[in-house]
Parts: C-alpha cells; sequence; structure tokens
C-alpha cells in the first residue's frame, strides 16, 4: 500500500519491554505492503522504531532480542534483577530475601545517585540492537522524542549518534540516568508523550498510525489508595491515562496489543509479546485502509500524466 502524495508516519509509545510488541505490528504492516515514510518513538518505541528505521527487518529485530536476553550481559544485569523481582511469578524464601535486600540496596542507591541502574546495563542493550550510525543516516527518517527535564519541554532528536538518541528517550526517570546533551538534560520522552502522535504531525505526516503499549488504567479498589504513597501512585497514573487520551485522539488510526499489566521491566514474561503485536495489527487493517480513503485521494501518477499530455496536446493544436 504506497499512495502518491500522502506521508503515512507510525508513532511507536512507549513502555518496556512492552515495546516488543511493536515489532509484531511492523511485522504485519510490512507483511501487508504498507510502506511507512517517517517513524518517531519514545522509549521503548524509539529503540525499536530505531532499529527498524536503520534497516532491519522485524524478524532480525526479534532474533537480536531473543539472543540478547539469554547472553552472560543481560543475565548478570541489574536489569534482570529488577524485572525479576517485579515478576508476579512464585520465588522461593532465599529469592524473597535476596530481592528485598536488592530492592533496599537500589532504595539507598537513589539517595545518592540520579539513577536505580547502572547506565551500563541499558546501554549493552542499545549497542547490541543498533548500528552506531547516526540518525539521519537511517533507511527510514527516524525521530526519537525526550523529555528535556532542565525546560519540561518535549525534544524531537533528528542528529546525532543514534545510539545516544534512543538512550535519552529511554531514561525512564529515576532508574536510567538521563543524558546531557549541551544544556539539555534528556530524559524518557513519556514524561512527556507517551505516544508520540503529535511530533509525527509536526514532522510531515498525513497519516499517523500509533501504537500504544501502555497498560491501561485499572479500577482501583478503595484499599489500594489507603496511604499517602498510594494515593501520590494513583493520581500518577490517572495524570499519564489522561495525557495519553488526549495524544492519541490526534491519530487516524490506534493500535492497541493487550499487553496486559506487564511491568515495564519483567523481561521473564516477555515471550508473547510479538504475537500480540501481530494480532492487534491484523484487528487494525481495516481500519488503516479506511482512514486512507477517508484523505483526500490523490490524482494517480498515470491521470496525472495523461492531464499533462492532454493539456499539452491541447496548447500544440491553439497555436
Amino acid at each position: 500500500m504506497n499512495w502518491i502524495g500522502k506521508k503515512i508516519g507510525l508513532a511507536l509509545g512507549g513502555g518496556g519491554v512492552r515495546g516488543l510488541s511493536h515489532i509484531g505490528v511492523l511485522h504485519i504492516l510490512e507483511q501487508e505492503g504498507v510502506k511507512i515514510n517517517l517513524i518517531v518513538g519514545t522509549s521503548a518505541g524509539s529503540l525499536i522504531g530505531g532499529a527498524y528505521a536503520s534497516g532491519q527487518s522485524p524478524r532480525e529485530i526479534q532474533t537480536k532480542i531473543d539472543t540478547y536476553l539469554i547472553s552472560p550481559e543481560f543475565d548478570d544485569s541489574s536489569l534482570k534483577s529488577i524485572g525479576i523481582s517485579f515478576s508476579p511469578a512464585p520465588k522461593t524464601s532465599l529469592q524473597k530475601a535476596q530481592f528485598y535486600l536488592m530492592n533496599r540496596y537500589y532504595l539507598m542507591r537513589a539517595f545518592f545517585r540520579p539513577s536505580l541502574l547502572p547506565a551500563e546495563d541499558f546501554k549493552s542493550l542499545i549497542n547490541y540492537l543498533l548500528p552506531d550510525i547516526d540518525i539521519k543516516d537511517t533507511r527510514i527518517p527516524f525521530y526519537a522524542v525526550a523529555t528535556d527535564l532542565i525546560t519540561g519541554k518535549e525534544v524531537i532528536i533528528s542528529k546525532g549518534s543514534l545510539r545516544e538518541a534512543v538512550l535519552a528517550s529511554s531514561s525512564v526517570p529515576g532508574a536510567i540516568e538521563p543524558v546531557r546533551q549541551g544544556d539539555k538534560l534528556l530524559a524518557d520522552g513519556a514524561i512527556i508523550s507517551s505516544v508520540p502522535v503529535r511530533a509525527a504531525r509536526e514532522l510531515g505526516a498525513d497519516i499517523v498510525i500509533a501504537v500504544m503499549v501502555g497498560r491501561d488504567l485499572p479500577i482501583a479498589k478503595s484499599d489500594d489508595v489507603d496511604t499517602a504513597t498510594e494515593i501520590i501512585y494513583r493520581a500518577g497514573e490517572i495524570t499519564s491515562n489522561r495525557l495519553e487520551e488526549v495524544e492519541l485522539a490526534g491519530a487516524d488510526v490506534v493500535i492497541r496489543p493487550q499487553v496486559g499489566d506487564l511491568h515495564w521491566a519483567d523481561f521473564a514474561r516477555s515471550g508473547d509479546l510479538v504475537k500480540k503485536g501481530e494480532n492487534a495489527c491484523r484487528e487494525s487493517l481495516d481500519r488503516i485502509n479506511a482512514s486512507v480513503r477517508k484523505k483526500d485521494a490523490p490524482v494517480p501518477l498515470r491521470k496525472r500524466l495523461s492531464g499533462f499530455l492532454w493539456r499539452l496536446f491541447s496548447a500544440e493544436k491553439k497555436k
């Protein structure tokens, strides 16, 4: 599906490990011949979007991630340990004690350092998945969305190192250290734009396909908001959900893989996320086609050439 004169933009949202479902969406779009003219990614969306924009196929991206998740680098990383601690999978008494001590250590670390996790843990994943190129050299125009913690403004990164752009876009507040870039201090784009629909429009997309991999806002039980900490956390959830709804309202099509309540760092349960992305995209294909038809359809190239030749012939006859 390649429509002359219409730019299709893909806005890939943040969600940590849930972002692996983006791979399934890309696979189906590619399979159906939907030509993407530009990709804008936030957080996990920038990681998968950047890999795809650099020229890797969805299958290649999936293979790389599967290989990384069984590598010694990941096995020894704090990222894996944090994910396991948040996983609802049953744990032995020894594991519970270990995770309790580990979480206390990370809590103390947070008082003295800008992040819970060592920067190298996440950099190793980025370097494993992405080529060391300038963001301007991607095969598909690609942009990473980050948040400047100094000014509070959205930053659309369109030049410089692809790896550094993705690192900045994915720097989850508190978990991963922000990236200094000149006078900016860049952190996770999801702070200000969890699904970068608005950015895709500003960058010239006529049709925006948004992929939302965040968790739906759950209905809270009254005893879930008893303490000050729980109330503050719940308020933050509601605010984020509302901002997300406002942003998604600007998309032509919203694809929502059924990611459930998966924690952003829970890699242990990531196995079927690609399939969930594929299923959600297949269910959205009719909406993608309908959205394109609702736009003012451009005159096909063949008709435009015919019209040009007819005008040229008419002009010659009048001479």
